[in-house]
């Protein structure tokens, strides 16, 4: 971690947001009321690019589920299930040979199948690894006062990683919510 961000840190960083968004003080107080996280959410449509399941464990650990959109016909998506630590204000995980075992491409079809296509694979799972292998990636979540959007600020080794922001709703799991790839 640099020195000018670890002071940042220290220092209650804002990440350069507009003082409106503050630190969210308990992040995973909705995913302990039943809700899921969709990020990239269009209300309007009811979709979300990416949703994710956290539970959290005795341990302190949290187990997470993730479904991302990568096409919408055929519908497939990346399915992960892999565990964060918290540090602080923030969930953090590495990129690694138990968070690739979590890992496979699935389908529309209920519950969610495998798909065979194992080109897909190698290609997501290449693109990933040779970005963020065994590298730490940690979210610091923002919200503002009467705003249901929060927005997650990302680092990885410690140095601000602006693609890992999103915005996200908590939402409810039987509200007809679904997954949309962007396009």
């Amino acid at each position: 971690m640099s020195f000018a961000f670890a002071l940042m840190l220290l220092a209650g960083a804002d990440f350069g947001l507009d003082p409106a968004w503050k630190p969210v003080a308990d992040p995973l107080a909705p995913a302990r009321a039943g809700k899921i996280q969709c990020h990239d959410p269009d209300p309007a449509a009811r979709t979300c690019r990416l949703m994710t399941w956290f539970d959290t464990r005795a341990d302190g650990g949290v187990a997470v589920r993730q479904l991302t959109a990568l096409a919408n016909a055929p519908t497939l998506a990346v399915e992960a299930r892999f565990r964060l630590t918290r540090e602080g204000d923030a969930l953090c995980g590495v990129v690694d040979d138990a968070y690739m075992a979590g890992f496979r491409i699935v389908s529309s079809r209920a519950p969610h199948a495998p798909v065979n296509d194992k080109r897909l694979i190698l290609l997501y799972r290449d693109a990933l690894v040779a970005t963020l292998w065994k590298r730490k990636t940690c979210a610091y979540e923002y919200a503002r006062a009467d705003d249901p959007m929060q927005q997650e600020v990302g680092t990885v080794d410690g140095e601000f990683a602006g693609e890992l922001m999103s915005q996200y709703l908590w939402i409810d799991p039987g509200a007809g919510w679904r997954l949309k790839a962007p396009g």
